[in-house]
Parts: C-alpha cells; sequence; structure tokens
C-alpha cells in the first residue's frame, strides 16, 4: 500500500507539522491550518478516510509552503490538491487490478485499494483527460 497512515504522519512530522484529531462539523475529512502548523483530522473518519485526509492536508501544507495560495485561487487550489492526492495515493498497476475484478465501479476498487470513493473517481477523471496514462498501465 503506497503512504501508510503511519508514512504520512512520519513525513507531517518531518515539515515541522502537527497532527491532531478532532471533530470537524462540516463536510471535510480534515483542516491544514498554517499559522497553527496543524493538521486536524476528523476523529470519526475510519482507517481509510483518514489516511486520504492526511495526505490531502499534508499537500495542502506542501502548496502553501511554495507559495501557491499567493497566485491560486482558493478553488483552483483545492482541485489540483485533489488531483494530487488521488496520484499519490493510488498506484495505477493497483488500479488496473482492480478495475479487472470489479469493472469501473469506483466503490468496490476503493473498498480494494483502501482509499476514499472521491479518490477512485478522480483517478478516473484523470485517466480520461488523459487517456497517454492508460498506456503506461499493463492490461488497461
Amino acid at each position: 500500500m503506497k503512504n501508510t497512515y503511519s508514512d504520512l504522519l512520519l513525513v507531517a512530522r518531518n515539515m515541522g507539522l502537527q497532527v491532531v484529531e478532532g471533530t470537524i462539523n462540516d463536510d471535510h475529512l480534515g483542516r491544514y491550518d498554517h499559522l497553527k502548523h496543524r493538521i486536524t483530522i476528523d476523529g470519526r473518519l475510519n482507517d481509510n478516510q483518514k489516511r486520504v485526509a492526511l495526505l490531502h492536508e499534508i499537500i495542502h501544507a506542501e502548496h502553501f509552503n511554495a507559495g501557491m495560495n499567493l497566485w491560486m485561487t482558493a478553488r483552483n487550489e483545492e482541485n489540483l490538491t485533489i488531483k494530487e492526492t488521488a496520484e499519490r495515493i493510488v498506484d495505477l498497476r493497483d488500479y488496473a487490478q482492480a478495475e479487472q475484478v470489479y469493472g469501473p465501479d469506483p466503490c468496490m476498487i476503493a473498498n480494494e485499494l483502501c482509499v476514499t470513493r472521491a479518490v477512485i473517481v478522480e483517478v478516473q477523471r484523470i485517466l480520461e483527460a488523459n487517456p497517454w496514462k492508460c498506456r503506461l498501465v499493463p492490461h488497461y
């Protein structure tokens, strides 16, 4: 499995970020607070959701550290973060194997790859928008 939760906690720690669990009262799974150098993950999430949320918030921190918030709209940065999360957390070979077994069903593939349905939907969007990536994956 790419990017285990433990691996991601180490990445966050090496970036100088504190990771805490709490309750987030909206539709977000996590939050990144640049001023506090803190990532909050909703403690009610399952392990797969926590892993995806942590990587997503680490990517927000990377973008902020690179100054992307100065020249990108919040919506564009969020869309880029969603895309990068999917690309980093899903190995396309594993995706191709899961799709052979389950067809294009994002729920079944997500369960097999231990990610969220939203991540698989994004992977599918990336592959549809970039057909050349399909040629890089055996049996796709």
